[in-house]
């Protein structure tokens, strides 16, 4: 029989947290560090936990069974539910290749498993993950792993003192872990059990601590705990490396709160409030729901949410949160059956949900939507041939699949940069294979064309570096005449943390000329060999897929849609990157300018990224194989002028 004293004030702290993670995904700015809220749910969780377990194991009655039958009763209901009411969301609202990664997300999130998934396919703090129906499931994984192993320490009748330090070395080695993994291997760091688990074992360290003794109330100590975790929420913020030792003020603050407050002292007074108490009650529920909500009402619409309908979707998130825990997490909590049927209908259900996500893997199951817009999305596509990523290691370069009509040709061209440039790359093929030129495709994903300059904080662009000097390397011994530079600008130059000649800069100190110095250097060094060289400019990354924005307006009855984008914003989030390119693009390196071919006139309101229907950039900013040849063809123009192109360069 499990016994616990109740404590209202720790349901309050759930409230904190769950309200401090929902804040801050509505993109309600004073809530920057609201992600802490899923280190003190993980504080909480531990503490509870071992609470629970120290007290059967005192008594002789811990059972490895019953406790996971008590935490699928606890988790997997409401989990599943939600999981289920997202797949009907999805049916409707997500075009194929969405359906497809959703889908994915949704079996690694019924096996408890889905950390690992959006550890490969999702950074957090991305814009993008605003998007992702289930992200917030990682978190979930985590816990779920945590208490697949945790109890096993209790099997052994090891005394409380040998288990208290085999917890105590694994928290340590765990902060340890997590401070290198924020330096080294910050995806993995916030995604894996190994560096999170010292959060949950700070908890459990607090449940030994004051096991079988009197609980010592400290007003000051726990309104100081208080006072760590909302002063993390206001302070931290995306760029803030968490987990690592600076997460020890948060789970510090949790850890004090949790051992000294009570009903007695104004910390404990507060958060045991009834509203609180209450939110706190159904916060397991509010943070299932929260994430799925904000997601499809993003997808869905055209436009960026404001602040007062973020208001609303919090509104429903919480309605829904008090039905689901109703209806689904308290009577599946309290219910009494048999462990074989909880086992059974576990199961069961994991394998209708895997079932369902398998068979959406299958393309993303086009049949769901109208014939146009399925139409629209077979014919809307970018090439990511020959984009080699980290996860394949450092190719031969070139590879031999990635060397058209080389064979033979009088003079060849190389493609050199990220995803951009691999979908630029098929239009460039076509092009000069009727004119007997070869092309060479130097293409990783997330690394931009430059010697020494790399993004530090994306897992996916860890071995930029020597990938951009092992082309450099091949294109001085190569007899290749021209050399194309191109890549997605704009993420490039923004991002909050750069390598630059191997120093980690961050923030206003990756300075323009820094940036621009390398790139120079790196083009210097081409035309130094005899080599021309081209740059084909940014475009911006837009907030929405064009073929998801063509798609709504087929559906409301417009069958050739335009996708038109102010020009005034486009100069504005293309300002920075023009920057470091012009500084760096100078005597006779060729300027190939999407917003010439896509903006028209100087005096032109709008640019347009899809007319009639067809569009000319797949997603966000891949463009399609017309957008390429249309690209390509400014490119030839270009080469083939007798002046660099300054004179149809719009003026900024």
């Amino acid at each position: 029989m499990v016994t616990m004293t109740y404590r209202a004030e720790i349901d309050g702290l759930r409230a904190v947290a769950v309200l401090s993670v929902i804040f801050s995904h509505a993109n309600f700015q004073l809530f920057g560090g609201g992600f802490v809220g899923v280190d003190v749910f993980f504080v909480i969780s531990g503490y509870l936990i071992t609470t629970i377990i120290l007290g059967e194991y005192a008594r002789g009655e811990f059972s490895l069974a019953r406790f996971y039958e008590r935490r699928a009763k606890r988790i997997l209901p409401a989990l599943f539910f939600v999981l289920i009411c997202s797949s009907i969301a999805a049916w409707f609202l997500l075009l194929p290749g969405a359906f497809e990664d959703f889908s994915k997300s949704l079996m690694t999130a019924a096996l408890s498993v889905s950390n690992f998934y959006f550890l490969k396919k999702n950074d957090y703090f991305a814009p993008d993950a605003a998007e992702v129906p289930l992200l917030h499931t990682w978190s979930l994984g985590v816990e779920e792993q945590f208490y697949m192993l945790f109890p096993l320490l209790f099997l052994f009748r090891l005394s409380f003192r040998t288990i208290f330090i085999a917890v105590a070395a694994l928290a340590v080695t765990s902060l340890v872990a997590s401070q290198i993994g924020s330096e080294r291997f910050p995806s993995a760091n916030y995604y894996l059990l190994p560096t999170r688990a010292w959060e949950i074992l700070a908890g459990s360290l607090c449940a030994f601590y004051g096991f079988g003794q009197q609980r010592r109330a400290n007003g000051a100590l726990a309104m100081l705990g208080l006072v760590l975790i909302v002063g993390s929420i206001l302070a931290f913020d995306t760029t803030t490396r968490v987990p690592s030792v600076i997460a020890l003020l948060p789970v510090g603050g949790a850890a004090l709160f949790l051992l000294h407050a009570s009903r007695h002292n104004l910390a404990g007074k507060l958060l045991a409030l009834t509203p609180l108490v209450w939110l706190g009650r159904i916060s397991f529920s509010a943070y299932l729901w929260h994430q799925p909500v904000f997601a499809f009402w993003r997808i869905k619409n055209l436009d960026p949410p404001t602040p007062a309908i973020m208001s609303g979707l919090i509104v429903v998130v919480f309605i829904l949160a008090a039905l689901s825990w109703h209806f689904v997490e308290q009577p599946f909590r309290h219910l009494r059956v048999s462990l074989r049927r909880v086992v059974t209908s576990v199961t069961a259900s994991v394998v209708i949900i895997v079932g369902f996500g398998a068979w959406g893997v299958q393309e993303g199951l086009p049949f769901r939507l109208p014939p146009e817009v399925a139409k629209l999305v077979e014919t809307t596509n970018w090439s990511s041939k020959c984009l080699f990523q980290v996860f394949d290691g450092i190719p031969a370069l070139p590879a031999q699949k990635c060397m058209f009509n080389t064979q033979g040709a009088q003079r060849t061209y190389a493609m050199w940069g990220d995803s951009i440039s691999a979908a630029i790359t098929p239009a460039v093929r076509d092009e000069l294979q009727e004119q007997g030129v070869g092309v060479v495709q130097l293409t990783h994903g997330f690394c931009a064309p430059i010697i020494g300059v790399w993004n530090a904080r994306h897992e996916r662009a860890a071995n930029c570096d020597i990938f951009n000097r092992r082309a450099m390397e091949y294109l001085l011994e190569s007899d290749v005449d021209t050399v194309v530079l191109s890549a997605s600008w704009v993420n490039f130059f923004n991002a909050d943390y750069m390598y630059v000649d191997g120093v980690e800069r961050q923030g206003s100190a990756i300075a323009v000329v820094d940036m621009a110095r390398n790139l120079k250097s790196t083009i210097d060094s081409l035309e130094k060999d005899g080599k021309r060289v081209l740059i084909v400019y940014p475009t911006p990354r837009f907030k929405k897929s064009v073929a998801e924005v063509m798609a709504t307006h087929i559906i409301k009855g417009d069958t050739t849609p335009d996708f038109a984008y102010p020009h005034t914003l486009f100069k504005a989030e293309t300002k920075r990157a023009y920057d470091v390119l012009d500084a760096a693009a100078t005597g006779g390196v060729v300027k190939v300018l999407p917003e010439a071919i896509f903006c028209g006139q100087v005096e032109s309101e709008q640019c347009y990224f899809a007319r009639d229907g067809v569009a000319y950039i797949a997603d966000k900013s891949h463009y399609t194989l017309t957008g390429a040849h249309m690209i390509v063809d400014h490119m030839m123009k270009q080469i083939g002028a007798t002046h660099v192109a300054d004179n149809i360069v719009p003026q900024r």
